[in-house]
């Protein structure tokens, strides 16, 4: 069986992305593993998180009854919209995302990924790649959803084997091209 990670931060892209993620899932009988990155004022750290996973306030130390509820909060927001599909787990991550997809795909816990377009303004102010850049170097194949509407796909180069099980009508999807990064 496949597996399709779906990355959410619960952006207005993110709910399009659950939405093709679902609806692919069910259609190919695919599990669905739905991950969320613990939000964190620190870059590099995730044992200072904050308390709500749709909310800032004070952080404060990461402790397993914490981590808990944030899981038992993200299942909650998402459960409703699965409705009788039973093939959705949950997973909250900590880290670096980009470092962190690459490790599952590596281990062969992913076999494709689905997020919501990201802007520079939301994603977090690290030392990661801007999204479609990241996108196009991976050789792990990779979906983003929007930016302006959810019929708008970019593909990475690696996703463009599975376009017949990606299920996208003709016209709506692009391949992401290779971003050259200015040097530093």
């Amino acid at each position: 069986m496949r597996t399709i990670g779906l990355c959410t931060h619960f952006a207005q892209t993110d709910e399009w992305a659950f939405n093709y993620a679902l609806r692919l899932a069910r259609s190919h009988d695919w599990q669905l593993n739905i991950c969320h990155w613990l939000n964190s004022p620190y870059s590099l750290r995730r044992d200072w998180i904050y308390p709500d996973l749709f909310k800032e306030g004070q952080p404060v130390p990461s402790t397993p009854a914490l981590l808990a509820r944030l899981e038992l909060q993200l299942r909650q927001y998402y459960d409703a919209r699965l409705g009788d599909f039973d093939q959705a787990a949950f997973k909250l991550c900590e880290g670096l995302y980009q470092v962190e997809l690459v490790r599952c795909f590596r281990q062969h816990l992913l076999d494709l990924v689905v997020l919501g377009y990201q802007t520079p303004s939301e994603q977090d102010a690290s030392f990661e790649l801007p999204l479609e850049a990241f996108a196009a170097r991976i050789d792990y194949p990779l979906v983003i959803v929007g930016p302006q509407s959810p019929d708008q796909f970019l593909l990475n180069p690696a996703a463009i084997p599975w376009l017949d099980d990606l299920q996208l009508p003709e016209g709506s999807w692009r391949e992401i091209e290779p971003v050259t990064m200015p040097a530093v």
